[in-house]
């Protein structure tokens, strides 16, 4: 770590992947090159699942917070369930606890029918007074805000219960999309439990009373957990396997160790070479898939904080860094370069005006000396070879990245190197685990992530979380909300957005779209790099059913909530020869 002076602007940014479930692997070691100090279960009575630089694992399965966990999401998925499953990539919504539901009054009134059968692992019925609760709850506490309740892009009048199983939700406005935007990311809680919790942040729950496919804590150590089966689960026939596992990997050497052995079912690591490293052990089981069903990996810059406030600033790093050489190197082909906009991967056909996709692919085209000349012609100076920023301050940038993450270790020390050729002086500063990381990420002390953010059936979510007055989230609190980390607002924004919402027709959202790419592409509130695919690499030797090209279902991986449990429920035991 460099001494930081009086005289030097330090500029800290962190690393992450979706929903920080990213991980990868860049060693190719043998099996036995690594040691895993889980308990791997014998002859795979359970799903086996691990990820990569995991800390020692704590038992606490808050939902809103699992701090003790690598990802809160297998949480909310195996133990808690959503109304309506929309899966990335814009799929049809699946009905879940919501069996049907019903627009009325102009796209305003919402009525959810609740499944009759649902109940709670300590035996209550689930039921509308559970879910009027979960929608309300943040009003008690922001933690537990999923909708955006208490935000000031609230469009929820009220939200009350007709019955036991019939819900209605009454909007402000029309909403076109509040299934896929907000809906999705709202997991139901017992208000039993829930509403005798003073503390949410800190409260540790050892004993999950949810309503999931998995009901209990068979087994938990500082490198394993294993999750039982929930025998009176409302859904006939559902889960399919008798429990899920998910053991420590320290590093993604471990990971990748742990499923070249077969000791593993199931990962989301990041694997170079993935035919040789991996699917070519046993070709008949193993094997990988990758969806570009996400949104695009991108620096994501606190514009609070100067000089990423400056839009010529963000402008330049986009002409700094070689996308292609980053996919090529650092992400081994599988992750392809971004334009400007980033939208190229999962929304392509949004971006239909020739002016805007010209603008777009200069902005991303590499080229040292225009990002030069970018930052020169916005006041920044050189001295002896260093960008000094206009208040006189050189420009030093410390990239934050877990050890463990071998692909995101390599693509940042590319970047570093892309940003040295325009006169800063940027390093990788790796983490231990994530543990260590995720403190200060999650708190936004670190003033720019590599982020990608969360899919849904259009891209108004993705210009909503990068441009909305109504998604901003004031610097030093959680971002996960809304997910604006980059602080950046446009009341222009705000009002097309606004207008998208509310209108039903496609031809008018894709206008609207346009103006929006031209305000993005005017700010760059982020830089776009790489498509973000969504790894999964799976082994058939003891269970098969997984998400893939053929059978895809949602995001194939599982710490995406709702989408896994789409994963969790049909997953099937029984050894099967191919995907």
């Amino acid at each position: 770590m460099r001494r930081k002076t009086p005289s030097t602007r330090w500029i800290a940014i962190a690393v992450a992947g979706a929903s920080l479930a990213l991980a990868a692997a860049l060693s190719t070691s043998s099996p036995a090159a690594v040691k895993s100090n889980a308990t791997i279960s014998a002859g795979h009575k359970c799903l086996v699942m691990t990820g990569a630089g995991d800390p020692a694992f704590v038992k606490n399965f808050n939902p809103y917070t699992a701090t003790g966990l690598p990802s809160g999401s297998i949480v909310q998925g195996a133990f808690f369930e959503p109304l309506i499953v929309t899966g990335q990539g814009g799929l049809k919504p699946v009905p879940w606890l919501a069996r049907s539901w019903k627009w009325s009054n102009g796209n305003k009134t919402l009525t959810l029918n609740l499944a009759r059968n649902a109940k709670w692992s300590d035996g209550q019925r689930l039921d509308s007074a559970d879910v009027v609760y979960s929608f309300l709850a943040g009003r008690q506490d922001k933690l537990m805000d999923r909708v955006g309740l208490t935000g000031a892009g609230n469009n929820i009048a009220s939200v009350k219960a007709k019955g036991p199983y019939k819900v209605i939700v009454r909007l402000k406005t029309p909403d076109s999309q509040f299934i896929s935007a907000t809906i999705n990311r709202l997991f139901i809680v017992p208000q039993h439990v829930w509403s005798k919790v003073n503390d949410i942040a800190n409260f540790r729950n050892t004993r999950p009373v949810g309503s999931g496919p998995f009901n209990r804590v068979t087994r938990f150590t500082a490198q394993s957990y294993v999750f039982g089966k929930n025998p009176r689960y409302w859904q006939k026939g559902m889960p399919k396997v008798p429990c899920l596992e998910y053991v420590q990997a320290s590093s993604n050497d471990a990971a990748l160790a742990l499923i070249q052995s077969g000791q593993v079912d199931w990962t989301h690591n990041f694997v170079p070479n993935v035919e040789r490293a991996y699917v070519a052990k046993d070709p008949k089981h193993f094997h990988a898939f990758y969806a570009t069903t996400a949104y695009p990996i991108s620096l994501t810059l606190d514009t609070s904080k100067y000089p990423y406030s400056l839009a010529p600033f963000r402008k330049a790093l986009s002409r700094a860094i070689d996308r292609k050489l980053v996919s090529k190197l650092g992400e081994y082909g599988y992750a392809p370069p971004t334009d400007a906009i980033g939208l190229n991967g999962l929304f392509p056909k949004w971006v239909t005006d020739k002016k805007v996709k010209a603008r777009s692919k200069t902005m991303s085209t590499y080229s040292p000396s225009v990002a030069r000349s970018i930052l020169t012609g916005a006041g920044f100076r050189y001295n002896n070879g260093r960008l000094i920023d206009p208040r006189g301050d050189a420009v030093e940038l410390d990239i934050h990245v877990i050890a463990g993450w071998s692909d995101w270790v390599a693509s940042n020390q590319i970047i570093t190197r892309n940003l040295r050729d325009i006169g800063i002086d940027s390093n990788v500063e790796l983490e231990p685990d994530w543990g260590a990381w995720q403190p200060g990420a999650f708190a936004t002390k670190f003033p720019t992530l590599l982020w990608q953010g969360a899919s849904q059936g259009s891209p108004y979510g993705y210009f909503y979380s990068n441009l909305s007055q109504n998604a901003y989230v004031p610097p030093g609190q959680s971002g996960e909300t809304t997910g604006n980390w980059s602080h950046f607002a446009d009341p222009k924004a705000t009002v097309l957005l606004n207008k998208w919402k509310t209108t039903l027709n496609v031809k008018k959202q894709r206008q609207i779209a346009t103006q929006l790419q031209t305000m993005f592409l005017d700010h760059l509130p982020i830089v776009p790099l790489f498509i973000g695919p969504r790894w999964s690499t799976y082994s058939t030797r003891y269970f098969h059913c997984f998400g893939n090209k053929k059978n895809y279902f949602g995001d194939p991986i599982f710490t995406t909530f709702p989408d896994n449990i789409l994963s969790f429920t049909r997953i099937c035991p029984g050894g099967k020869v191919g995907p």
